[in-house]
């Protein structure tokens, strides 16, 4: 069985979206590390994580430093190409998750009818509440070091159990909805 509950049970497959500006830096470490939990806790099959920017340019590469970061924990970003956050990519995810606070509101500026989908990376599953940019927001690493995109890993690490646990409330209420 795994993180998730027993495979066979699988009535609706979580859609998570990792949203910053480019594509290049944060969203794409951030879904491979989000993919990377899932597989070691056995819920592979049962989300799907993707990400896109609010102004990417589709086709640009993860940046060398994201690579070489990611590398160094195990993720794998050399097939990873920017993507822009478009009306189709939102309707299709069930919990979209913005980088910083100005994500949040572009996104919910430019996709009002899902707002309720849109959070914080670093409060998810819990709603921005008065907290200051610097509490909540990733730093863009873009520019800086291997290091500096290091911490960012850091940074995202103890959220993931968080979103996990979004992922089952999500996941159980999908389920119920199909009771009815």
């Amino acid at each position: 069985m795994g993180l998730l509950g027993p495979a066979s049970n699988i009535q609706h497959q979580v859609s998570v979206l990792y949203v910053c500006t480019g594509n290049i830096c944060r969203s794409p470490l951030a879904a491979a590390l989000l993919q990377d939990f899932a597989a070691r806790h056995g819920a592979s099959g049962q989300l799907q994580v993707s990400s896109a920017g609010t102004h990417a340019l589709p086709g640009n590469p993860a940046t060398a430093e994201a690579k070489e970061a990611g590398r160094r924990w195990g993720l794998d970003l050399s097939r990873h190409r920017a993507r822009e956050v478009t009306p189709q990519i939102a309707a299709r995810s069930d919990i979209i998750l913005a980088a910083a606070q100005h994500h949040q509101d572009w996104l919910r500026r430019r996709f009002p009818q899902h707002e309720n989908k849109v959070y914080l990376a670093m409060l998810f599953p819990q709603r921005l509440a008065g907290q200051r940019p610097a509490e909540t927001d990733i730093p863009d690493p873009v520019g800086e070091s291997v290091d500096y995109y290091l911490e960012v890993l850091n940074m995202l690490k103890p959220t993931l159990p968080r979103v996990f646990q979004g992922v089952l409330a999500m996941r159980a209420g999908a389920e119920h909805e199909g009771e009815r």
